[in-house]
Parts: structure tokens; sequence; C-alpha cells
């Protein structure tokens, strides 16, 4: 019984160790494919329509400490809204999406905390 036992230890240290030490190229070659590749076009009518000049000429540092209202007079209607609560904290992600980038602001308890501009390719 203890050569049973012996033999699983070192079958379950050999398949460790194998894992650990494993060629992770394919891996690594899907996430530069992903990040090299060309973004999608979103062909909605409503984004053409709906597309907000200011959201473009933001300054996401202007924004940090606005409220939720604030932003949206600043912006305009956001394109994308995500609303999570936990426990006693509510978070509030918005989006717009312009011809040359994304502007993103996350809201924490209604006030502006976090902002990003993503450039578009």
């Amino acid at each position: 019984m203890l050569n049973h036992i012996r033999l699983m230890f070192a079958a379950l240290f050999m398949g460790l160790f194998l894992v650990a030490c494993g060629n992770d190229s394919a891996e690594q070659e899907a996430m530069e494919d992903t990040e090299t590749a060309a973004p999608t076009e979103m062909a909605s009518e409503e984004m053409a329509e709906e597309e907000a000049p200011a959201a473009e000429q933001a300054d996401s540092g202007s924004i940090i400490g606005m409220t939720e209202e604030e932003v949206i007079a600043k912006m305009g209607e956001p394109d994308l809204t995500q609303t999570r609560t936990l426990d006693a904290l509510s978070m509030t992600h918005h989006e717009w999406h312009g011809e040359d980038s994304i502007t993103a602001v996350q809201f924490q308890d209604g006030v502006a905390k976090f902002t990003q501009n993503i450039p578009v390719e």
C-alpha cells in the first residue's frame, strides 16, 4: 500500500511539474493575434445617429468628481450603461462611442471616480 501512495505522489508531482514547465506559446500567440487584429466595425444605424461630438472633445481629467447628471449634461446621453450594486456600494459604467475614440466613465455612488479614453484604430 505504501508503494501505491508513493507512486501516486510521484505521478502527481510529475504532472504538476509538466504543467508548470509546459509551453504556453499557443496561448501567447492567441493573445497577440487578438491584440493585433483589426477592430470590428459596428454597423448599427443607431450608433451613427447618436454619436456625440462632445464625447470626443471631453477632457477626462475635468470629469472626475462630477455627478452623473453633470457628466450626461456635458457629454450627452451615453451609448452604453451598466449598473452594479455590491452591499452599500453602487457602481455605474457609462460609455460614449465617437468616430475616433470611446470614452468610458465609472461612477461610485453617483460620483465619477475613473475615466478612460480609448482610441479607435
